[in-house]
C-alpha cells in the first residue's frame, strides 16, 4: 500500500544516483556567516545549477529507549522568499500515530542574521513555517528533530522516523525541511555518523553513504528514503541493481525473501523491457500496526516486519509494491495501484517464482475482499476524501482496480484472437513515460479504444462510477475457472466512525453481531494494534479490541464477519496441465 492517497506515490522513474559526487563532511564546518559553495560554470560555459547542502548527523539510537535525536542542517542559496509567505515544510504528522513529530530546535539565518520564524496555521496539520520578514540570498537551516518511536493509534503509511535496533529510518517528508522554491538545485546529502559508533552506515533512494544529485526539484528530497545505523544487508557484498538494508533484528531472517526479490526485480526488468535493470532498493523495519504493509518511494520502498510476518508472506508486497518501480505515473489510484495487485503474482508465476497454486490463492484473497465488500460501489472520486475513514473504501484502488484490468485484459485478449493483451496496453504507458510524453487519462481512453473500440471506455466510466468490475470466467487464464462461494463480509459490528475519533468510543452496536456476543456495549472505549486492512482480507483473521469500561481495560477478541454472502472466487480446472495457463 502506498503512502499517501495522494503524495506519497512520485514518479518512480527517477533516477537512483549512487555516490556520483562525495562531498566533505568538513564543508559544513563554516559558521554562519561563511561561504557557500561557489558556482561552476558548466559545458558549454553555463553556469551550474546553485548547489543546495544537506548534513544529517544522527545521534546515539536505542530501540530499548525508544527515543534519540537527529541534528539537521541545511543550506540553501538564493533563496528570495516575502514575509509571511509559505518558507518552510516538513510532514509532522503521520496518519496512524498517536501525535506529531516534535523539534527540539530550529534556527534559521540569513546573510542578514537571525529569520525569525512562526508556525503557519496550516490547514493540513503541523509542519509548514513562515518568516516575519523577507528571507533572501543564502539561507542556513539548521535543527534538532526527536527521533522517537510514537506509539500507533491506527493503520498509517510506514514514514515516519523510527529507531529499529542501534539505527533509524525515515522516509525524506518527515525527516527533511523543504523550503518553498521553484529553483533547480543540485542537492548534495551528506552524514556524519560519529555518534553512531565505528561501522555505522548510511544509505537513501540515492545510493550509499554521501551523494550529490543532479539539477532538479528539492521535492526529490522527500520522496525518499533514508536509513543509518550498523547496517545489515543482501546481498552482503552490494552489488547489482538490487539490494536490501534493514536494522534492528527481525524475528526471521530476511536473506532469503531478500533474495527472492532480487530475482523477480530482475524478472520484471526484462517484462518491462529495460535497456539496463534499474537500482532498486528495499528498506525493512519494524512495524507495530500494519505488519507486512509497505511504501513506496524513489527506486525503492519500505516493507514492514511485526506479528504474523515471516520472508514467505511478504511477496505479495514485495511483488506489488516493486511493480510500481514501472507503473505509477500520476493517472490515479485506479492505475497505479490496480496494475499493481493485478500483476503482484502474476509476474512472479510466470517468473517461476511462484506456483500456480499460489498464484491463486492471491488471486482469491483479492476477489474475496472485493466481492465481500459492502461499500465496493463507492465512486472513484469518493476514495482519496474518504481514503481514511474506512478500510472498505481504502482497499478499493486496489482490489476493484485489479478486477478492472483483468476484465480489460479478457477483452483484449477476445478482440485480438489472443495476439495481444492487457500486457501491450501498460507497456505501451511506460514507452511514453520512458519518452516524456503525456500520461494522462485521455491517453489510456485512446489506448482502450484503439484495442477494444468503445467498449473500453465504458468498462473505464463503470469502474470510476463505482460499477461491478467482474472477470470472465477464463479471464485469469486458461486453467481456472470462475465459481461463487458463501463468503461472510467484513462487519466490525458497530459504527465505522466510532473508531475514527479520540478516544473511539463504541456507537452503533449492532443486535445479534460477533461483536455483541463477545461482549460489546456502546459507550466502551477502545484501541486495536492491528491495520484493518489486513484484517478485512482475511475471513478467519481475529480482532483484539482493548476494551476500557468503568476504569478496567480487558481484551476483547472476535471475529469481525457478519452474514456469508455469494462471492465470485476462482479454481483450478480438474486435469490441466501446468504448462500454458497464464493469462
Amino acid at each position: 500500500m502506498r503512502a499517501f492517497p495522494s503524495r506519497a506515490r512520485r514518479s518512480a522513474r527517477q533516477p537512483l544516483w549512487r555516490g556520483a559526487t562525495h562531498v566533505a563532511l568538513a564543508a559544513f564546518a563554516v559558521g554562519i556567516g561563511g561561504s557557500f559553495p561557489a558556482t561552476a560554470a558548466g559545458a558549454q560555459g553555463a553556469p551550474e545549477a546553485p548547489l543546495l547542502t544537506v548534513l544529517i548527523k544522527p545521534g546515539v539510537m536505542s530501540e530499548a529507549v525508544g527515543k534519540g535525536d537527529l541534528d539537521i542542517e541545511m543550506r540553501i542559496p538564493g533563496l528570495n522568499v516575502a514575509a509571511g509567505a509559505p518558507f518552510l515544510s516538513m510532514g509532522m504528522f503521520v496518519p496512524g500515530l498517536a501525535r506529531a513529530q516534535e523539534l527540539a530546535s530550529l534556527d534559521v539565518r540569513d546573510a542578514t542574521g537571525v529569520v525569525p520564524i512562526a508556525v503557519a496555521n496550516a490547514q493540513n496539520g503541523p509542519g509548514q513555517w513562515v518568516a516575519s520578514r523577507a528571507v533572501q540570498g543564502n539561507v542556513v537551516v539548521r535543527y534538532r528533530l526527536i527521533a522517537e518511536n510514537i506509539p500507533a493509534l491506527a493503520g498509517g503509511p510506514p514514514i515516519g522516523v523510527r529507531i529499529d535496533g542501534d539505527g533509524f529510518s525515515s522516509a525524506g517528508q518527515a525527516l527533511l525541511m523543504m523550503p518553498r522554491t521553484t529553483t533547480a538545485y543540485r542537492i548534495a546529502i551528506n552524514w556524519d555518523l560519529s555518534a553512531m559508533g565505528p561501522g555505522a552506515e548510511a544509505v537513501s533512494s540515492f545510493g550509499d553513504g554521501n551523494v550529490t544529485l543532479p539539477a532538479g526539484p528539492v521535492g526529490r528530497m522527500g520522496s525518499a528514503l533514508y536509513m543509518a545505523g550498523h547496517l545489515k544487508r543482501e546481498p552482503r557484498n552490494n552489488t547489482g541493481a538490487f539490494s536490501a538494508v534493514w536494522v534492528g533484528e527481525p524475528a526471521f531472517d530476511p536473506r532469503p525473501a531478500m533474495q527472492w526479490s532480487a530475482a523477480m526485480h530482475a524478472a520484471m526488468s526484462r517484462f518491462f523491457r529495460d535497456e539496463h535493470e534499474p537500482p532498486y532498493r528495499v528498506f525493512l523495519r519494524y512495524n507495530p500496526m500494519n505488519a507486512g504493509g509497505g511504501a513506496a518511494f524513489t527506486n525503492s520502498f519500505i516493507v514492514t516486519y511485526g506479528t504474523g510476518v515471516t520472508g514467505g508472506n511478504l511477496k505479495s508486497i514485495l511483488g506489488h509494491e516493486m511493480t510500481h518501480t514501472w507503473t505509477a505515473n500520476g493517472i490515479g489510484q485506479w492505475y497505479s495501484e490496480g496494475t499493481a495487485v493485478y500483476y503482484q503474482a502474476l509476474l512472479p508465476w510466470r517468473a517461476g517464482l511462484m506456483t500456480a497454486d499460489e498464484y491463486l490463492a492471491d488471486l482469491n484473497k483479492t476477489a474475496s475482499r472485493y466481492f465481500t465488500n459492502a461499500l465496493k460501489d463507492t465512486p472513484e472520486a469518493q476514495v482519496a476524501p474518504r481514503f481514511w475513514e474506512d478500510t472498505r473504501i481504502r482497499v478499493l484502488p486496489y482490489d476493484r482496480g485489479a478486477m478492472y484490468f483483468a476484465v480489460l485484459n479478457g477483452k483484449v485478449r477476445r478482440a485480438s484472437n489472443g495476439a495481444r493483451s492487457l500486457d501491450d496496453l501498460v507497456r505501451t504507458m511506460i514507452v511514453r513515460a520512458r519518452s516524456g510524453q503525456p500520461m494522462t487519462e485521455a491517453v489510456w481512453l485512446d489506448l482502450l479504444r484503439t484495442q477494444v473500440g468503445e467498449d473500453g471506455p465504458d468498462v473505464h466510466r463503470s469502474m470510476l462510477a463505482g460499477g461491478l468490475m467482474l472477470p470472465e470466467s477464463d479471464d485469469f487464464g486458461p486453467c481456472f475457472r470462475r465459481t461463487v462461494k458463501p463468503i461472510r463480509q467484513f462487519d466490525l459490528g458497530f459504527d465505522n466512525a466510532s473508531i475514527l475519533t479520540t478516544p473511539k468510543v463504541i456507537r452503533g452496536l449492532k443486535a445479534g453481531s460477533t461483536a455483541q456476543a463477545a461482549g460489546l456495549q456502546n459507550g466502551d472505549t477502545v484501541s486495536y494494534a492491528v491495520a484493518l486492512d489486513a484484517v478485512q482480507g482475511d475471513v478467519t483473521r481475529m480482532l483484539t479490541l482493548h476494551v476500557t469500561r468503568n476504569g478496567v481495560t480487558t481484551p476483547v477478541t472476535y471475529l469481525p464477519r457478519g452474514s456469508a454472502i455469494d462471492a465470485y472466487q476462482w479454481e483450478r480446472i480438474p486435469g490441466t496441465p501446468p504448462q500454458g495457463c497464464t493469462p
